[in-house]
């Protein structure tokens, strides 16, 4: 935990205060305890504009700094998907809707296939009956009326699984035209121009490309955010981001403005470690007087309050052993305190002495 100097009066009490001797006696003041972190504005709905597909930027619609609403053109991107693309959409297309097509040759075959079962399966069916006529008469064999029975269920199967392949190849075919119709589409549109536009009301903080540059899906094009509200991403260590909770107020020092007090509060701790450096990421909230002018990525330190104590029983940090532990003076053995809020120069003392408590450095 580190803390601002305009947090930090109790260095100065404590440079004050400090015993010349080797001993002491908990003192009562007041103390806040909080844990440091960085990061950077942001405005508040900020995101990157990327193109969907390649192209070449064939006009901008807007400038830096410009206001836009929800809607407005941004950018102008010229495709430059072959004909060859189109061709082949193209002639996918039709084979499809060939084969859709109820008189296709595909769909005539199994319909054929069906038709050929159906009257085989019929032809079975009434042999059966009429085997199964003559055994109640005991005119045929129970080995003639088993095979017209076994031969019945054979035809019943063909003619179900023929019929089944009708509709499936239909439902197939189908699919496949709507997929090609969809391909076509698309690849009819991409040869045209296509223009952006601002997906929030906002402020136009960042334009990278130039007219005539050919760009990629993985370019940002532009940066579109809020233009009068922000947001803090700070970085917090994993050590303290255990003792974060929603709206605990914060206190910031923005770097381009030295020695000014910002104020805010934790909107959200997102539940994951960065394992590159082991911090984890906290959006929260600031409060922006009118004079101040703020740019997008500028640098912030904070220190998030997590506890406050008014007129605390408090003892110098390095008076502490083992920690939680102290040398009280006059006694062979340690004593352990129980701990409250804590800085960087002060612990506070819940349990384990008293003001007349003289403790003296281990």
């Amino acid at each position: 935990m580190k803390k601002f100097i305009f947090l930090g009066t109790c260095i100065l009490i404590f440079a004050s205060c400090k015993n010349e001797s080797n001993s002491t006696t908990p003192q009562q003041k007041d103390i806040t305890q909080a844990v440091y972190a960085s990061g950077k504005i942001y405005p508040i709905n900020n995101y990157k504009v990327y193109s969907k597909l390649p192209g070449y930027v064939e006009k901008i619609h807007v400038h830096v700094g410009d206001s836009v609403k929800v809607g407005d053109p941004i950018i102008t991107i010229k495709s430059e998907v072959s004909d060859l693309n189109v061709t082949t959409a193209k002639n996918l297309l039709s084979l499809a809707q060939k084969n859709a097509n109820e008189n296709s040759g595909l769909i005539n075959t199994l319909k054929q296939d069906v038709a050929s079962a159906k009257s085989k399966y019929e032809l079975d069916s009434t042999n059966y009956k009429r085997f199964e006529s003559l055994s109640k008469q005991n005119a045929t064999s129970t080995m003639q009326l088993d095979q017209s029975r076994t031969q019945f269920d054979i035809s019943k199967q063909n003619y179900l699984k023929a019929l089944s392949s009708l509709n499936n190849t239909r439902d197939k075919v189908r699919i496949e035209l709507e997929n090609a119709q969809i391909q076509y589409e698309a690849q009819t549109s991409n040869k045209n121009d296509y223009t952006l536009t601002s997906a929030v009301n906002g402020k136009i903080y960042d334009i990278i490309p130039k007219e005539g540059e050919l760009v990629t899906t993985q370019i940002v094009l532009m940066e579109i955010g809020d233009g009068s509200h922000f947001e803090v991403e700070l970085s917090v260590d994993e050590t303290d981001v255990s003792l974060l909770k929603r709206d605990q107020q914060i206190v910031y020092e923005i770097d381009a403005y030295k020695g000014q007090a910002f104020n805010g509060t934790i909107v959200e701790t997102y539940p994951r470690i960065n394992q590159n450096n082991k911090t984890a990421k906290i959006i929260s909230s600031i409060k922006l007087e009118k004079g101040f002018e703020i740019y997008s990525g500028m640098s912030v330190e904070a220190n998030i309050i997590i506890a406050e104590r008014k007129n605390a029983l408090v003892i110098p940090r390095e008076y502490l052993i083992e920690g939680t532990k102290v040398k009280i003076n006059g006694s062979e053995q340690l004593t352990t305190i129980k701990k409250g809020a804590e800085d960087l120069e002060f612990i506070e003392v819940l349990e384990g002495i008293t003001k007349d408590t003289e403790i003296i450095l281990p």
